[in-house]
């Protein structure tokens, strides 16, 4: 074999080898978003608002619990906590965030895929069994490695979870299509 066939395969093997690694890591790395949609907080121009004093309880089809997941107040957004309190939701590490927030994101990736309800508890209203509409994006695999701002870094599955409630009636509402 002559050094530029050397060359060009070595070249070869890392074109298809960097992509491949980096769908490797978004298929075994997740990052979440939680919105529990209150139908109690509707207004003239919106038709439902965004829910505070959440917790949830996210479930698989089998109704096995997979996560729990509280909002982060006064702001309102929703995170998963991992079940070491070492790790949390990663608000708490300010030092070393990147290092927790990599045990958080592989912790994610091993349930997200499977939530199908959640027990949704909103103030003093607590709702069994609402349906999850889960969203799943995973597109940025392919140009993770190329080093410009807003693309590559490590890629990410991307999972958007929706529950509905009227937090008022407390009962899970049909989400809007």
């Amino acid at each position: 074999m002559t050094r530029a066939t050397q060359i060009l395969l070595a070249a070869v093997v890392v074109t298809a080898l960097v992509p491949l690694w980096g769908y490797w890591y978004s298929v075994r790395h997740a990052s979440l978003q939680l919105n529990v949609n209150d139908y109690a907080l509707k207004t003239d121009t919106r038709l439902y608002g965004d829910a505070h004093d959440v917790s949830l309880v996210l479930r698989d089809a089998s109704n096995a619990q997979l996560a729990l997941a509280r909002s982060v107040e006064p702001l309102g957004y929703i995170l998963a906590i991992h079940p070491d309190p070492g790790i949390g939701n990663c608000e708490q590490r300010k030092n070393d965030f990147a290092d927790c927030y990599e045990q958080y994101s592989a912790w994610s990736a091993t349930w997200a895929s499977r939530v199908r309800t959640a027990d949704v508890t909103v103030g003093r209203c607590e709702v069994k069994a609402v349906p999850v509409t889960v969203s799943r994006a995973n597109d940025e695999w392919p140009t993770w490695w190329i080093p410009l701002r807003h693309i590559g870094g490590l890629p990410r599955a991307y999972f958007s979870f929706a529950m509905s409630v009227d937090s008022r009636a407390c009962v899970a509402v049909a989400p809007a299509r």
